[in-house]
């Protein structure tokens, strides 16, 4: 069991750090793409753009990368009111043919928190074609992919994220998209798109719209020449948790704190087919109600039962029951119970039920 035991460490110890930002700076654009290239190309250089929105001058103090392959150059003069200054980052390109998604805080004076710019792209150690970069086929058109990660969005924001698409065909082709849901907002740049020639799709999830909470999945599909194909659908998925960037320390210190008995739990050696049932004891020991928003399961059938809320000082069962439909696979399995919480300190509760299944 010790492979599961890694992953079960794993799980339990993940965690996203987001940086919290206001609208003193803005940004012509907060992700530079440099596409495919080959580990032989050189470095790839990018200039993001940054324009002062308040009335007195303000100061980049520092960017940090979090990565020695990526060198950061700024303005070091203090930008006046309306105007503009730059962050330059050069990706050395010399560690190896892979993917690479680089992250560079920027903090300004007067600004707490850092803003969050990033620079990706893919390296190639070998030539490369349309067909191996972008895959994905609609027609004429080709996508990188069409199963797009938004990751962790802060309740009441809106995050915004693009894949790359490219005309393969001889004639031009005009693209438009359509959203399954209010919350998702999902289009074409350009709207045209001539033989060869590149562009993005740009997709938002805005929580302000709809309240959602948890694990959200919307799909979009993607337009070609005012004709719809249900084969052409764009899947886009996020985690929606409680934004804690405007708590008070008096909101910090009265706020909910979930504690679980345990977080983890390994069932006895069942038979496929057969229900497997665990139980957890969740405490609330803060000083104001904690709520469950929302609760997520790994697999379809698993049922919870607890309540929605739990007062300051109280204690809650929380019963696991996965079913035989769940459990008709042999071998190690883990599943997993994540529950949304108005929680500042663990927005997030992850319980794992794993052990084996017997033929």
């Amino acid at each position: 069991m010790k492979p599961l035991i890694l992953l079960l460490a794993s799980f339990l110890l993940q965690g996203t750090v987001i940086a919290q930002e206001d609208n003193r700076v803005s940004f012509d654009k907060t992700i530079h793409d440099f596409g495919d290239f080959g580990i032989n190309d050189g470095p790839k250089s990018h200039t993001f753009i940054m324009t002062n929105n308040t009335d007195k001058p303000v100061v980049i103090q520092t960017v940090i990368s979090s990565c020695g392959c990526t060198a950061p150059e700024w303005t070091r003069e203090p930008i006046p009111p309306g105007e503009k200054g730059s962050i330059t980052v050069t990706y050395s390109n010399d560690q190896g043919p892979y993917p690479f998604d680089k992250m560079l805080s920027v903090y300004i004076s007067g600004s707490a928190k850092p803003y969050v710019l990033r620079v990706r792209g893919v390296v190639h150690q070998k030539k490369f074609t349309v067909k191996d970069t972008h895959p994905v086929v609609m027609g004429q058109l080709r996508l990188r992919k069409k199963e797009l990660e938004l990751g962790q969005i802060r309740q009441g924001t809106v995050k915004t994220d693009s894949v790359e698409v490219i005309n393969t065909g001889k004639h031009p082709i005009f693209l438009k998209c359509k959203s399954s849901h209010v919350n998702l907002s999902v289009g074409a740049v350009p709207s045209r798109l001539n033989p060869q020639e590149k562009g993005v799709i740009v997709y938002s999830i805005d929580t302000r719209k709809k309240e959602e909470w948890g694990n959200v999945l919307y799909t979009a599909t993607v337009i070609i020449n005012d004709k719809e194909n249900p084969l052409h659908v764009l899947t886009v998925k996020g985690s929606v948790k409680m934004n804690t960037s405007d708590l008070t320390r008096s909101d910090k210190e009265r706020a909910p704190i979930p504690q679980m008995d345990r977080s983890a739990v390994e069932f006895h050696q069942t038979v496929a087919g057969g229900t497997i049932q665990a139980g957890f004891v969740l405490s609330n020991k803060g000083k104001s109600t904690l709520v469950i928003y929302k609760i997520d399961n790994s697999h379809p059938g698993i049922r919870v039962d607890m309540p929605q809320e739990v007062e300051p000082g109280s204690k809650a069962q929380v019963d696991i029951t996965i079913p035989g439909t769940e459990t008709t696979t042999p071998g190690e399995v883990i599943y997993t119970i994540s529950l949304t919480t108005n929680a500042p300190s663990r927005p997030t509760i992850n319980l794992l039920v794993y052990g084996n299944i017997k033929p």
